[in-house]
């Protein structure tokens, strides 16, 4: 069983195997979706972008943000990402979380991890850490648009309308009810209260479609993943998910998409939404 931890307690050679690990989807790794044009970590941002921007080539339905799919659909891209990360390791190795915090070690944007702030100077770009348009190993290659800065873009709050979740504010989420639907619901709240205010708080790559840009995305996730199951604990007599039947794609007996059927498949198998319910069946807990 994979076990997925708070970041801050990894070790310096758990977050040097990481950041080898992901050098190593960005570099060595050729691409499902378009080989010889891209590489595999570019495949999962390719597939984020996807599932939300319509119209697109690419595009798919139905789209996981803004309705019930959100966290199922989540569940299996960060999956397929940290099995991807153990075929390059060689080992087992799982996606920390970050709990949004940036006191002491709760800050994932160090030197020797993710790499800090973007440079306001050169419009954003990141400047620190392995991750930095200058170590020459983590090129963008995937936009919104058809073409854009090979590198890492962050702006820290300067979105005006963003903020890192406090405790209070994450208990408050926790505390909703039903899953879903309504405004007040679990999904809701927890989508635009404590996931898309993360995203403009980092900025940059992070402010877009292809968040997954930023591997900070996939600690992103990963939190709000485990929040998934706090939430459960949580409200143990409530339905985990919600519609259990659903017309449109979205029902508990419902297969999650993930590309255009004229598109090659981004990887092997399919999961229902009922199949993704628990974490330990995909191989990993939380701590």
């Amino acid at each position: 069983m994979d076990v997925r931890v708070n970041h801050k307690t990894l070790t310096p050679a758990a977050k040097t195997t990481l950041v080898k690990a992901i050098l190593g989807l960005k570099n060595d790794v050729d691409s499902v979706l378009h080989p010889g044009k891209q590489k595999r970590y570019d495949d999962f941002v390719e597939v984020h972008k996807n599932s939300m921007v319509m119209g697109i080539a690419g595009s798919f339905h139905p789209m996981p943000h803004g309705s019930a799919l959100f966290f199922p659909w989540h569940r299996v891209l960060l999956r397929q990402f940290e099995l991807a990360l153990q075929k390059v390791a060689k080992k087992k190795i799982a996606l920390p979380y970050w709990d949004w915090s940036l006191t002491g070690t709760s800050t994932p944007f160090t030197d020797d991890f993710l790499g800090g702030d973007g440079d306001a100077a050169q419009g954003g770009r990141v400047t620190t850490g392995p991750f930095a348009s200058s170590a020459g190993q983590f090129p963008i290659r995937v936009w919104d648009q058809a073409t854009g800065d090979p590198a890492l873009h962050r702006e820290f709050g300067d979105d005006s309308t963003s903020f890192l979740p406090t405790p209070s504010q994450t208990a408050a989420g926790l505390a909703k009810v039903p899953y879903w639907p309504g405004p007040s619901c679990f999904e809701v709240v927890a989508e635009t209260m404590l996931h898309n205010p993360v995203h403009r708080w980092v900025g940059g790559n992070m402010a877009f479609a292809t968040s997954p840009n930023d591997p900070v995305f996939f600690l992103h996730h990963a939190f709000l993943d485990k929040l998934w199951e706090d939430w459960k604990t949580l409200h143990p007599t409530a339905d985990p998910y919600l519609p259990k039947t659903d017309s449109h794609g979205h029902g508990l007996n419902d297969t999650l998409v993930f590309n255009n059927p004229s598109h090659p498949a981004p990887w092997a198998g399919s999961w229902t939404v009922k199949q993704t319910l628990d974490p330990t069946a995909f191989g990993y807990e939380y701590v």
